[in-house]
């Protein structure tokens, strides 16, 4: 008999594995194992010592010059309590070269390419993918977490087994790639390529191209480390930018340099893996390159199926697919350029439908209202809670950002936005889950469907003169069929990717005498790479709740009088003995001499300002960590978190007033003085209903409650609403668990959400 939850996992028929069945635990443990780098007892390997691979790394790191690392060696020198073997800069640079052939090198190939009768010559830095693959085959630290054979997975219901996909090895496109194989005992060893322009600095014309690569057959966690490789160089000449013939100009040198790394696929040995190319991770302008197309301006700009130009907004209607283009790409067996190309979540969603559309829109119908209107949005933003990993903001109206997750962060909190844009969150969210099943595939099917008839009757009104047949409007045609196809948007996602920006300018910066910026990049990077640190989790994750930030023991005497004008406060010791006595013995603990407690002014509580949180992800599966403050002071604001409770009458919101520990009869117990927000809210509003709205209502302060720390589910975030005192919004976008939380509790109270 199958149990709930179980996971049935089959594997592709050329694997040879047989089908298998696991208890939940059981699965989640293994992925969450196979997650994790195991530990290199090592790691400054080829360096002789640790105290050698620490010293060159900080010369490396502080860009000293020969002169000062020679002075600096000499210091340590005179104090050295350990073994240390440099002696002077000279030794610096022979370590690294010993180093070198450790991994693949970087070369240099000149690409000349004919424009107008003219002879360009372009230097590619670049190295061979294949070699970087057999140095990750090599490494005894990855050989384990490699996934080579395609699967399906699937989850029991309780009636069905219920398919789902999450990583790159459960997705349509590798089961399709192993099933072209040529031989049965042939595994495919498949890549993540991506490439974006880097603007080097505000001031500097200078702008580089690196081409990131990323094996897809290692798990998420470990292949989305940062690392940054090979490049396309070529800038821009203003006296052809924007022309269709720089346009094929620039393509043929991209996909001329990209030749260069694929002049040799195969790893030699007996063909037992297959190069491909699974995912192609890019912006519009990238993607367009890539599939040899010329943007927005061609008869059919989707770089995925021929939709006509004219025909964009038609995201409903299904077009035929591209075909195969000849490129370099083509010289890849088992690669069609035009299904590698990805939804990208950062660009085509945060910094392009929201920031260039659906944002600019939305601001400009608020500009014609009046200034008040203006400042009293970016007051209602301002007052939204602080919250961990979200950016907060004091005002929004005026300002625009060149980083796309400053617009998802705005787009996170569309309480007074339009009806449309809730729509289109519903949109980004779904398409942010990390594990997906048939159930939220056609939720996020029919989010899709909801948000192009919303536009569409709102372009019909809208006298803005504003064209909304664009190409990335368009991509939501494919976004759900990507996910089934390559598994979460994570695996196609450029925002680990965009992280690499960020080192390539400081290295242009204070590294480069801004000069021959390829090759001192190479030599630069080349020292840097065997260094980087592996993924390191959590050693202390195994708990659901802990306390930290403990500040001094405190009488109930001196905490009442602190309190004193606070009612949540009042009768302090007695109602949390009250409590107490009531809900120690129905956990099996016995009272103390099996009397009800009563505390005296004088005995004490120790107040906590921080509370972590470990709780399963309905998303996932997985342990997710919320870090909640309850602090009078957390970086010079007061800082009191909204919490999910779990109550005998079902989940509670509520407001972290005090969290505290407390001795009784020898044994400490963690105790929230929280304050209730389930008093009924009345009638739900038309508002309500159309954007789906959570309203809570605050209880008299009076009526605050203690509770177990440990009843505590998840934190949460609530808003204000300012048109009801008392009433609270939830944030139901902070993430994706909260989503699909809110989801399911609008489902259980009859709401259709």
């Amino acid at each position: 008999m199958f149990q709930l939850d179980d996971i049935k996992t089959e594997y592709h028929l050329r694997s040879g594995i047989i089908t298998k069945i696991d208890h939940f635990a059981d699965f989640c443990c293994h992925t969450a194992t196979c997650s994790q780098v195991p530990e290199n007892l090592t790691p400054w390997e080829p360096f002789s010592s640790h105290i050698d691979f620490d010293f060159v790394e900080l010369v490396l790191k502080a860009n000293l010059t020969k002169v000062q690392t020679n002075e600096l060696i000499s210091l340590i020198c005179r104090t050295a309590f350990e073994q240390f073997s440099v002696t002077d800069y000279n030794g610096v640079c022979t370590m690294w070269d010993a180093a070198f052939p450790h991994h693949a090198k970087f070369k240099k190939e000149v690409i000349s390419v004919s424009h107008r009768d003219q002879d360009h010559t372009f230097d590619v830095w670049y190295r061979l993918l294949w070699d970087w693959a057999c140095d990750l085959l090599k490494d005894h630290r990855l050989g384990l977490h490699f996934v080579f054979d395609a699967q399906c997975l699937y989850k029991y219901d309780g009636q069905d087994f219920m398919h789902f996909f999450d990583d790159l090895c459960t997705d349509n496109a590798l089961w399709d790639s192993q099933s072209s194989l040529l031989k049965d005992e042939g595994k495919p060893f498949a890549f993540i390529i991506y490439a974006d322009k880097v603007k080097l600095s505000s001031f500097s014309r200078q702008k580089a191209y690196p081409v990131i690569a990323r094996c897809a057959n290692l798990p998420v966690g470990i292949r989305n480390g940062e690392g940054f490789g090979g490049g396309r160089l070529v800038e821009e000449d203003r006296k052809y930018s924007g022309t269709q013939s720089f346009v094929n100009f620039k393509n043929v040198v991209w996909h001329e340099s990209f030749k260069c790394f694929w002049v040799k696929c195969w790893d030699g040995i007996e063909h037992l893996f297959y190069p491909l190319i699974l995912i192609l991770s890019a912006d519009y302008k990238e993607q367009c390159v890539m599939a040899l197309i010329h943007r927005k301006n061609c008869k059919c700009p989707c770089p995925i199926c021929l939709v006509p130009k004219d025909e964009l907004g038609n995201v409903l209607t299904p077009y035929p697919f591209r075909t195969s283009t000849a490129n370099s790409f083509s010289d890849i067996a088992h690669t069609d350029v035009h299904s590698t190309v990805s939804f990208d979540c950062l660009h085509i969603n945060n910094e392009g439908n929201f920031s260039d559309h659906l944002w600019t829109q939305f601001q400009e119908h608020i500009k014609s209202v009046n200034q008040q209107a203006l400042a009293k949005i970016d007051e209602h933003f301002d007052l939204m809670p602080h919250w961990r990993k979200l950016n907060h903001f004091n005002h929004v109206m005026d300002i625009s950002f060149s980083d796309g997750s400053k617009y998802e962060d705005i787009l996170k909190l569309p309480y007074l936005l339009l009806c449309c844009i809730h729509e289109y969150v519903n949109v980004n969210m779904y398409a942010a889950l990390k594990v997906h099943t048939s159930k939220t595939i056609a939720a996020g099917h029919q989010a899709v469907r909801e948000f192009t008839q919303l536009l569409d009757q709102y372009s019909e009104k809208d006298n803005l003169g504003k064209n909304w047949a664009y190409p990335k409007r368009h991509v939501h045609a494919h976004l759900f069929d990507d996910i089934e196809a390559r598994g979460a948007t994570r695996n196609m996602n450029t925002k680990p990717n965009e992280k690499c920006h960020g080192p390539i300018r400081q290295t242009y910066l204070w590294c480069m005498n801004f000069k021959n910026i390829a090759e001192q990049k190479n030599c630069l990077l080349s020292g840097r790479e065997d260094n980087e640190d592996d993924l390191d989790g959590d050693p202390d994750d195994m708990f659901h709740v802990k306390l930290g930030a403990a500040q001094n023991e405190q009488t109930f005497e001196d905490l009442e009088q602190l309190h004193a004008n606070d009612n949540a406060f009042k009768w302090f010791h007695i109602k949390l003995a009250d409590f107490l006595s009531d809900s120690l013995p129905t956990h099996g603990i016995p009272l103390p001499n099996a009397k009800r407690i009563k505390f005296t002014s004088n005995e004490t509580v120790t107040k906590h300002q921080f509370l972590k949180v470990n709780f399963e992800s309905i998303i996932d599966w997985q342990i997710t960590t919320d870090y909640l403050r309850c602090s009078p002071s957390f970086h010079n604001f007061a800082r009191y978190d909204c919490v999910i409770l779990q109550t005998q009458a079902g989940p509670m919101f509520g407001h972290l007033l005090m969290l505290f520990t407390c001795i009784v009869d020898g044994q400490t117990h963690p105790i929230a003085l929280v304050h209730p927000y389930n008093a009924p809210v009345g009638q739900r509003s038309l508002k309500d209903k159309h954007l789906q709205f959570w309203h809570v209502c605050e209880r008299p302060r009076i009526s605050s409650e203690f509770f177990s720390v440990r009843s505590i589910i998840r934190g949460a975030a609530l808003t204000e609403d300012h048109n009801v005192p008392g009433d609270y919004l939830v944030i139901d976008t902070i993430d994706t668990d909260m989503f699909l939380r809110m989801k399911l509790m609008h489902g259980s109270a009859g709401r259709l959400a």
